[in-house]
């Protein structure tokens, strides 16, 4: 379809990176070919398991079949209440060579160094530590330690990371956060995360600009991050609304 380099971006978002699976499969019916892909979070997640040659549907497929939220194990500590062990042995059936360099497509893993209070990128190395820093929410899960320093969620410092793309030559974003600023508060759960959607949309929308396209499917703020019932759905969302910016593209 063109000869351009496309960088590709999707932010963090927990249950909700099932659209960023849309999105890709939307790229894959249209068969435009991602040169670079950069992620936090769930979207780290998606953007490793694509580039490792699976298929967005099989992603969501295996996912839901491993219940990969009950692999969070309770692990009370000094540093958090649950550990990723288990969510580890899920990635490792999927990622068996645990290498950056034997992924298909290259990508970045954003992750939070906490120790230096800055964004971190990989994109060398061992794989499947990075991703697990990427989804490590402070005080829920113990720090991720890599050389000596720990990491927590990427989203915490860059929910949409598109530094490490800059020698492509068209960035698209993908954003599964957008704030609304209706959001209901009932609970202390809608406390915490009204609170982190703030936070998080501030940084994301300053970033938001810098890409030539950005995505945020349509109504995805209405499924809650934390709840897998609405997978197909929000796959549906992310793939619907791709589908629909990418023709678009003015090439």
């Amino acid at each position: 379809m063109t000869h351009k380099k496309i960088g590709l971006c999707l932010s963090g978002g927990g249950a909700r990176g099932f659209a960023h699976l849309g999105v890709l499969e939307a790229f894959d019916e249209l068969n435009i070919p991602i040169a670079m892909l950069s992620g936090s979070s769930a979207g780290a997640f998606a953007a490793a398991l694509y580039a490792e040659g699976h298929k967005p549907h099989f992603i969501q497929e295996f996912i839901l079949r491993k219940s990969l939220w009950r692999y969070l194990r309770l692990s009370p500590g000094r540093m958090g209440l649950m550990n990723l062990k288990n969510t580890e042995k899920v990635l490792r059936e999927l990622l068996p060579h645990d290498s950056f360099e034997a992924l298909k497509v290259p990508i970045s893993v954003c992750a939070t160094n906490m120790s230096k209070g800055e964004p971190n990128y990989f994109s060398e190395g061992e794989l499947i530590r990075p991703l697990l820093a990427s989804v490590a929410i402070p005080v829920a899960f113990k720090p991720i330690i890599i050389n000596g320093d720990q990491f927590f969620d990427g989203g915490l410092s860059n929910n949409l990371p598109l530094e490490p793309l800059e020698n492509t030559d068209f960035k698209i974003a993908v954003n599964v956060t957008p704030f609304i600023k209706r959001l209901p508060v009932r609970s202390f759960k809608d406390v915490v995360l009204k609170s982190v959607y703030i936070s998080v949309d501030n940084q994301t929308r300053q970033k938001s600009i810098q890409a030539d396209l950005c995505i945020e499917p349509e109504g995805i703020m209405k499924f809650d991050g934390f709840k897998l019932k609405n997978a197909e759905k929000m796959f549906e969302t992310g793939y619907n609304s791709a589908l629909k910016a990418l023709k678009t593209l003015p090439f």
